[in-house]
Formats: structure tokens, C-alpha cells, sequence
């Protein structure tokens, strides 16, 4: 009988505790929350191929730049002797970006999550390509050489949506794993040369699109890791990385898909 009321008594105080546990659990569910992101951005390098400028990428590139009328007299002037195009950058990239955005949601629990991420990017790309001027004054045999900066400014605009999975959780820390599909859109705001320090513009319209500029949309998925730290009742910072896989579409030619990555801090209101 004593074993029997000791069990007894064992079993409604871990009930209470299971209940209790699974009420402080719930005590969010259906709760919205939202928050501002700011973060880095790692591009790959698939479409940076679009800024380099050859003629292969677009009519309006390098060479016609250097050939046009207007042009020819500054540079002949800035040159001095004859000169051409040597070698275009040799493996196009971006540089790393500044992340901004919204987080919105809705808790499944305390700890678990269905969210949408709306991020907008600006990507630099800044590489040099080469010119060669065959100066008869160089002692030495063959042209000089001189490296030009080409400029390409790109917008990116990425929509996931997604559900965050915790895998620990204790007081005011949790760390979860995310899960998301992606949609983004791209666009070309600018690519450019600098000569004597001044700027030309490559110009990437086809002849009867010249309000177009190369740009579209793409679709994909990622994962991330992220750590939550409660702050107060109400605020929670959010430390995120994320893997990217998906489609970038420029133009019909120069779209791929491929790996990204970023790091994200965030703060939550709820």
C-alpha cells in the first residue's frame, strides 16, 4: 500500500510537470512576430560574367566604347599610341553584399516557427580588365600595359519562406535548424569603365529594347542554423546562417544554378 500512494504521488506530480511543460510550450503558439534583418550576402560568381564587358556579352561593350566617335579623341589623347583591349577579367566575381530586410511570423510552439524572409541586396562587382599600349619609347620588347576598373552595380531581391526546427531549447537560448523555398529577382543597375577618371557606360540593351535592362526571376531553396537569445518577454535577437541553392536568371544566355550563402542578425518583436 505505502509503494502503491508513493507511485501514486509520483505519478500526478510528473504529470502536473508534463502538463505544466506543455502549457509554457503552447503559451506562443499562433502568436505573430516580426523583425528587421541586416546581415551579409555571398554571392556565387555565376552571372558576374555579365560585367566583363565583351562583345560576346553584349554589342555595346568594351571595344564599342573605345571605337565611338565622341570617345576616340580622349582616349587617342590620354594613350598617346596605338592600343587595344589585351585581356578581359579572367574570372568574374562579386563582392560580398550588405543584406537589409523584414522577418515575419507565426509560432507553431515556443520554440518552432513558419516565417517569411523579404531581403533586398545590392551587389558590387570590381575587377580590372587590360589594356596594351605599344609606346616605341618602352626599352623593354612589347607593349605596356594598363589595368582598367570595370564597375558592375546589381540589385537582388530574395522572398523565402520557410519553417524554423529547434533542436535545443533552454531558458532564453534555442538554437534550431530553418528550412525554406526561395524566390528571387535580379536586375542590373549599372556597369561601367573608368578611364583618366571618368566613367563610361556598357550598355546592355538590344536593339528595340532600349528601356531594358538584363534582370529576372529565379526560384531555389536553402537551409540555415540559427541561435535565439531572449532579450525581454517581448524582444529576441536572431543569429542565422544560411545556404542558398538557386536559379539566378539574367538573360536567356547567362542564368544558372548554384550555391549562395549569408549571415544574418536579427531582431524580433512578438
Amino acid at each position: 500500500m505505502r509503494f502503491l500512494l508513493i507511485f501514486i504521488v509520483y505519478f500526478l506530480s510528473q504529470s502536473c510537470f508534463t502538463l505544466f511543460a506543455q502549457e509554457e510550450e503552447d503559451s506562443k503558439k499562433g502568436v505573430f512576430f516580426g523583425g528587421v534583418s541586416i546581415g551579409s550576402f555571398f554571392a556565387n560568381s555565376n552571372t558576374a560574367v555579365v560585367y566583363t564587358g565583351g562583345s560576346n556579352i553584349t554589342p555595346y561593350g568594351i571595344n564599342y566604347i573605345l571605337t565611338l566617335p565622341q570617345n576616340k579623341t580622349t582616349f587617342d589623347a590620354y594613350f598617346k599610341y596605338p592600343y587595344w583591349v589585351e585581356e578581359l577579367p579572367q574570372q568574374p566575381a562579386y563582392k560580398a553584399a550588405f543584406d537589409i530586410g523584414l522577418h515575419l511570423g507565426v509560432y507553431l510552439s515556443k520554440i518552432n516557427s513558419i516565417y517569411m524572409d523579404l531581403n533586398i541586396t545590392e551587389i558590387n562587382y570590381e575587377q580590372t580588365f587590360t589594356m596594351a599600349i605599344d609606346n616605341p619609347l618602352n626599352m623593354s620588347p612589347g607593349p605596356t600595359y594598363e589595368q582598367i576598373p570595370i564597375i558592375g552595380k546589381e540589385k537582388r531581391f530574395n522572398l523565402n519562406l520557410g519553417t524554423q526546427l529547434s533542436f535545443y531549447s533552454q531558458e532564453k537560448v534555442a538554437l534550431y535548424w530553418s528550412f525554406f523555398g526561395n524566390i528571387n529577382s535580379v536586375k542590373l543597375e549599372r556597369n561601367y569603365i573608368v578611364i583618366n577618371n571618368r566613367e563610361y557606360e556598357i550598355f546592355h540593351n538590344t536593339q528595340g529594347e532600349f528601356n531594358r535592362k538584363p534582370g529576372g526571376v529565379g526560384y531555389g531553396g536553402g537551409t540555415g542554423l540559427g541561435f535565439k537569445y531572449q532579450l525581454t518577454e517581448k524582444i529576441t535577437t536572431d543569429l542565422t546562417y544560411n545556404l542558398f541553392y538557386t536559379k539566378v536568371n539574367m538573360n536567356e544566355n547567362i542564368q544558372s544554378f548554384g550555391l549562395h550563402h549569408g549571415l544574418v542578425m536579427r531582431i524580433i518583436w512578438n
